[in-house]
C-alpha cells in the first residue's frame, strides 16, 4: 500500500509538471536558443561550436515526428522536465523518505524556478538535467547497494549526458575526490570503474573526433565565453543569484539537505555525494559558472533535506501543523515565482508585472551584456516573427534582379536563427552570421553583392561595403538590450567574401 502511494504521489507531481509547461508554453513564442536549435537539427553533425550532437538530433527526431509547431516543440521539454522531478523523487526513496519527505522533494523541483525556467522550450539544458538527475539517482544506488557493476551504468549515463551538454564533466573531480576521501576509494581497485570510464569514453569519442576536426571549436568558445561574456559575480552577487534561481523558501530544505548528506541514513553513508557536491560547487564558482550550472547539485540536497524535515516532524507533537506549514510556505514561493519564470501572464501584462516583482529575477546577472527590463526567460521569446516580416519586407523592396542575388546576414544566432525558420514563408533566403556554428556554415551561397544586414552594429559595414543604406529599426518593446537590431541593404564588398567572412567570427 505505501509503495502504491508513492506511486501515485511521484505520478502527480511529475504530471502536474508537465501540464505547467506544456499548458503555458505556446503563450509567447521561440526561446533565442530553440530557434539555434532547430537551425542545427537541419545541419546535423556529430559536434557544433557551443554543444554536443544529441540534442539537435533529438529536434530533428522531434520535427520529424510532431512538427515545428510551437506546442509539438515543447512537448520533449516538459516530459524531460517530468523526468527529472521523479528521479529526484526516486533519490529520496532510496535515501529512505517516506510519503511525506518524497512530497516534499517533488514539490521542490515543482517550484524552483531554474527548473521552470530550463523544462519551458525545447534546448539542451531540460534534457542535460534529466540525464544529471539519472546519473545522481544511479550513483545513490550503487552507494546504498554496494554493487560495484553499477559503475558501468554510470559511464553509460555520464557519455549520454556528456553527448548533451559538458555539464556532467564539473562533476567529475569533485566525485574523484569523494572517491579518494571516503571508503569507496576502494572502487578504483576494482575493474568496474574502469571499464565505466571506458564506456564513457567510447560513447564520447565521436564528439571528441569531430571537435578534433574542426580544431577544438568548444575550447575556443568556452575560453571566450568565460573570459569576456559571463559577468563575473562577488560571491555575495553569487550566492543572491544561486538563491533567487533555486527559490528563496528552499533554502532551510537545502541548509537541512547539505547537513544531513554528511549523516548516516541507517547503514549507509553518502558523504561520497556531500563531498562532490561542496567541490563541485566551488569549482564551479571559481571558474564564475552561471548560476543555473549549480542546479543539479541541489538535486541530492532537496532529497537529503526532505527526509531529515521528515525526520524533524516524527520527533514532536504538531508534527501535522509543522508539515502543514513547510507545504504552504513552499506551495506560496512557487505561486510567488511562477509568473517570473514560465510565459503565464499575457505579454501586454509584462509591464505591470515587472514594476512590480522585477525583485524576483534582477538580482540575477550572468553576461556583461546590459540587463533587460523584463525577465530574459520572456524577452528572447517575443518578436522573432515581426523581425522576419521587417526583414522581408526590405527584402521586396528590392528589385527582381537585387533579390535573386541578396543575402542576408544576422548579428547572431536569434534572429539567424528566426529568418531561417520563419523566413520560406515569406520567400527569404537563409540568413548566415558568424556567430557560433552558423561561421563554421560559411558565408552562403550569395556573391555578397547585395546583402541586407540585421544588426545593432553598423559601424563594422562601413569596412566591407562602400554603399550603405539604412532601411529600418526592428521595433520590439519586449527586447534584451543587445536584442535591438536594425536593418541595413549594403552593396559594393571592398573585399571577397571569403576575406569578410574572417573578420565576422564571433564565438
Amino acid at each position: 500500500m505505501q509503495n502504491k502511494k508513492l506511486f501515485l504521489l511521484i505520478a502527480g507531481c511529475a504530471a502536474v509538471k508537465f501540464l505547467v509547461h506544456i499548458l503555458t508554453g505556446s503563450n509567447y513564442g521561440f526561446f533565442c536558443d530553440e530557434l539555434y536549435t532547430i537551425a542545427l537539427s537541419k545541419h546535423l553533425a556529430w559536434g557544433y561550436v557551443d554543444l554536443p550532437p544529441l540534442v539537435p538530433a533529438l529536434v530533428a527526431l522531434n520535427r520529424l515526428l510532431l512538427g515545428e509547431s510551437l506546442f509539438a516543440m515543447h512537448i520533449v521539454p516538459a516530459l524531460a522536465g517530468a523526468g527529472t522531478l521523479v528521479f529526484v523523487c526516486l533519490i529520496t526513496k532510496e535515501m529512505g523518505g517516506r510519503l511525506f519527505a518524497v512530497g516534499v522533494a517533488g514539490l521542490g523541483v515543482l517550484i524552483a524556478p531554474v527548473w521552470l525556467y530550463l523544462d519551458s522550450f525545447f534546448c539542451y539544458d531540460s534534457i542535460d538535467q534529466l540525464l544529471l538527475a539519472a546519473f545522481i539517482f544511479v550513483l545513490v544506488k550503487l552507494i546504498k547497494t554496494g554493487n560495484v557493476k553499477i559503475w558501468l551504468a554510470l559511464g553509460a549515463i555520464a557519455g549520454v549526458a556528456c553527448l548533451t551538454k559538458d555539464t556532467i564533466l564539473f562533476l567529475g573531480p569533485g566525485l574523484l575526490l569523494a572517491l579518494l576521501a571516503t571508503k569507496r576509494r576502494k572502487d578504483l581497485l576494482t575493474p568496474w570503474i574502469w571499464a565505466g570510464v571506458a564506456i564513457f569514453l567510447a560513447i564520447i569519442s565521436p564528439y571528441g573526433v569531430w571537435e578534433y576536426l574542426n580544431k577544438w571549436p568548444t575550447l575556443e568558445f568556452w575560453g571566450i565565453y568565460r573570459s569576456q561574456t559571463l559577468y563575473h559575480a562577488s560571491f555575495t552577487e553569487y550566492a543572491l543569484s544561486t538563491i533567487m534561481t533555486m527559490n528563496p523558501v528552499l533554502v532551510p530544505l537545502l541548509i537541512l539537505g547539505f547537513y544531513r548528506i554528511f549523516r548516516r541514513f541507517g547503514e549507509v553513508s553518502y558523504a561520497v555525494i556531500g563531498i562532490m557536491v561542496t567541490a563541485t560547487f566551488v569549482l564551479l564558482i571559481s571558474l564564475h559558472g552561471r548560476s543555473f550550472m549549480l542546479s543539479q547539485l541541489f538535486m541530492p540536497l532537496i532529497a537529503a533535506g526532505a527526509v531529515f524535515l521528515e525526520e524533524l516532524a516524527a520527533r514532536v507533537r504538531w508534527k501535522s501543523w509543522m508539515k502543514a506549514v513547510a507545504v504552504t510556505l513552499m506551495i506560496a514561493g512557487g505561486i510567488l515565482v511562477l509568473p517570473a519564470t514560465v510565459p503565464l501572464l499575457p505579454v501586454q501584462a509584462l509591464p505591470a508585472y515587472a514594476k512590480s516583482f522585477g525583485f524576483l529575477y534582477q538580482p540575477i546577472k550572468d553576461f556583461n551584456t546590459p540587463k533587460s527590463v523584463y525577465p530574459q526567460e520572456f524577452s528572447n521569446r517575443i518578436g522573432w516573427e515581426q523581425l522576419v516580416e521587417q526583414v522581408a519586407q526590405v527584402y521586396q523592396s528590392l528589385s527582381p534582379e537585387e533579390q535573386k542575388a541578396a543575402g542576408i546576414w544576422a548579428d547572431w544566432y536569434g534572429p539567424a536563427g528566426a529568418i531561417d525558420l520563419f523566413g520560406s514563408k515569406y520567400g527569404l533566403p537563409r540568413a548566415v552570421s558568424g556567430h557560433m556554428n552558423y561561421y563554421l556554415w560559411g558565408p552562403g551561397e550569395s556573391n555578397w553583392q547585395v546583402m541586407i544586414f540585421v544588426t545593432g552594429a553598423m559601424e563594422q559595414l562601413r569596412v566591407f561595403f562602400w554603399d550603405i543604406e539604412f532601411k529600418e529599426q526592428i521595433q520590439n518593446d519586449f527586447a534584451m538590450p543587445y536584442n535591438r537590431l536594425s536593418i541595413y541593404v549594403c552593396k559594393g564588398p571592398t573585399m571577397p567574401p571569403t576575406t569578410i567572412w574572417r573578420y565576422l567570427k564571433i564565438y
